[in-house]
């Protein structure tokens, strides 16, 4: 079964402002506490306040929100001075008037439910569970009940035995926020879980594969590349 913990209302919320233009024009006292020496004042844009390398991400996940509804929660995970942060993002409607939506950003500190710790090698937050969201509520999953992760363009999605959950985190990322000997990358698209692979084959069209040790898990492929590493990996567990 999923080892995992859940979290409803008893975080406290905080909540960032943001005009169309995606400027800080607000936000509660909760955000302040959490946020203060990050946020010296208001009126810059949201990305003012990122490092450039997360540009890319924080544009997509607001762009994710001002188009469309979708199944994928628009949600993501940063560090912000030593505290994991789960942050959401949607597209608030307003009167005609003002023409253009505001956007609500809100966010949950979830460091201990996590057991986030600072890595002293290479000073990056890294997390012993993984904040997933389902039906409203975030889970934190241990590591040893994922079964292996898959690549889906801007977020990943998480395969346990009893299901799967999105994870608004890159594979690469997933890596650096894990230093584990347990997930290895077998392929471009995926992350497999050393400690739950059965058995490598051969599928009928000659593509290398992992089998897991549940039926019910689907297979992974494994890339050409990496199939000489996997198995000194799985040699040492």
């Amino acid at each position: 079964m999923d080892t995992l913990q859940s979290s409803k209302s008893c975080l406290d919320i905080g909540l960032v402002l943001l005009s169309p233009d995606y400027r800080v024009i607000g936000m509660n006292a909760y955000a302040r506490k959490i946020l203060g020496p990050a946020i010296s004042d208001m009126g810059k844009t949201v990305f003012q306040y990122h490092p450039r390398k997360s540009h890319p991400k924080i544009e997509a996940i607001l762009q994710e929100a001002g188009v469309c509804d979708s199944e994928v929660p628009v949600a993501m995970i940063i560090d912000v001075l030593n505290k994991v942060l789960v942050i959401n993002v949607c597209r608030i409607e307003i009167e005609e008037s003002l023409k253009k939506p505001l956007f609500a950003m809100t966010f949950i500190d979830v460091t201990e439910q996590t057991g986030a710790e600072v890595n002293p090698n290479t000073g990056m937050i890294e997390l012993n569970k993984f904040p997933v969201c389902d039906k409203g509520a975030f889970l934190f999953l241990e590591v040893s009940s994922i079964y292996f992760i898959k690549s889906e363009e801007n977020y990943c999605r998480v395969f346990t035995e009893r299901s799967s959950y999105y994870l608004h985190l890159t594979l690469k990322n997933i890596l650096r926020r894990h230093t584990g000997q347990k997930f290895f990358r077998v392929h471009k698209s995926f992350v497999a879980n050393l400690n739950h692979i059965h058995k490598i084959q051969r599928d009928d069209k000659g593509q290398t594969q992992i089998i897991f040790d549940r039926e019910e898990i689907p297979a992974v492929p494994v890339a050409r590349r990496r199939l000489k590493d996997l198995k000194k990996a799985l040699a040492l567990i």
